[in-house]
């Protein structure tokens, strides 16, 4: 093949790969978008037929006030109707969440990966745009360690929602805590402290989890960068920025970790807490 034909053919194939890669960039960045507007909306959206009692969130707290209230009265680890209702409606919204944070994770680290490539061969603006969405991406593998914790144990992630704003909330933070502090071994407090176990067991195995793929991709980040020729300055530019980002991440997953061991020896603490005590 003639030299300048065959230089045409190479220019016209980066050009078309560039091409491609740009596309992909927007519809990536698109679908993260669109996927961020579904996980703020989308729950509200998807339950609001079958729980339309529970779309104010900010009267949630009296409702929850009171049926925490009646539970305790009940005496029966059992939740009464209206608790046992709000606990679905708290379940189905973290489930729905995780649906779409892990989808986004997905889509974030395709993106991620997608600009790193085009970090390699194009300007310092792609390094910075690759490594916010890294971050992104692993910020929205921590929103789905807590979503998931939430799904495991519901009633502990509504707790929140007591404040002392309502006769309703401040009846049930005194039972709890009055609970708590005598070693009261009615069958509603028990349920709650097992239910904080089950909240805090779930950020262990999922913290785990994320630690072990975290932690490996960080090491060979490291090794990677070691490895760099030295003359390789995007590639060892992508492995400075990767590491320390993979390493922040871990150290962040290991402290959720070892909180959440610290609730499951001590849930009693753990629901005080969860209570705002």
């Amino acid at each position: 093949m003639h030299p300048v034909i065959d230089s045409l053919s190479v220019s016209h194939s980066m050009s078309v790969s560039v091409t491609r890669s740009r596309w992909s960039i927007v519809v990536l960045a698109c679908a993260g978008a669109a996927l961020v507007a579904a996980f703020v909306l989308g729950p509200a959206a998807l339950l609001r037929g079958t729980y339309p009692q529970f779309q104010d969130h900010s009267a949630m707290g009296e409702l929850l006030g009171r049926g925490l209230v009646d539970y305790w009265e009940s005496g029966v680890r059992t939740y009464p109707a209206g608790l046992a209702e709000m606990v679905d409606y708290w379940f189905d919204w973290h489930a729905i969440k995780i649906v779409i944070s892990v989808l986004l994770t997905v889509v974030l680290g395709l993106l991620a990966a997608t600009l790193w490539r085009r970090s390699l061969t194009a300007g310092v603006g792609y390094v910075v745009a690759a490594a916010t969405t890294t971050v992104l991406s692993l910020f929205s593998v921590f929103l789905a360690v807590l979503n998931i914790q939430s799904t495991v144990a519901p009633v502990v992630a509504l707790l929140p929602m007591l404040t002392d704003d309502n006769a309703q909330g401040q009846t049930a933070r005194s039972l709890i805590q009055n609970g708590v502090q005598s070693g009261d071994s009615r069958p509603p407090l028990l349920e709650l402290l097992t239910q904080v176990k089950h909240y805090n067991w779930a950020v262990i195995v999922a913290t785990v989890v994320v630690i072990a793929v975290v932690g490996t991709a960080t090491a060979i980040a490291f090794r990677r960068y070691r490895s760099a020729d030295a003359t390789d300055g995007p590639h060892r530019r992508m492995f400075v920025v990767l590491g320390p980002l993979g390493a922040v991440m871990t150290i962040v997953m290991a402290l959720l970790s070892i909180a959440a061991v610290v609730a499951v020896v001590d849930p009693g603490a753990a629901l005080l807490g969860a209570i705002g005590l």
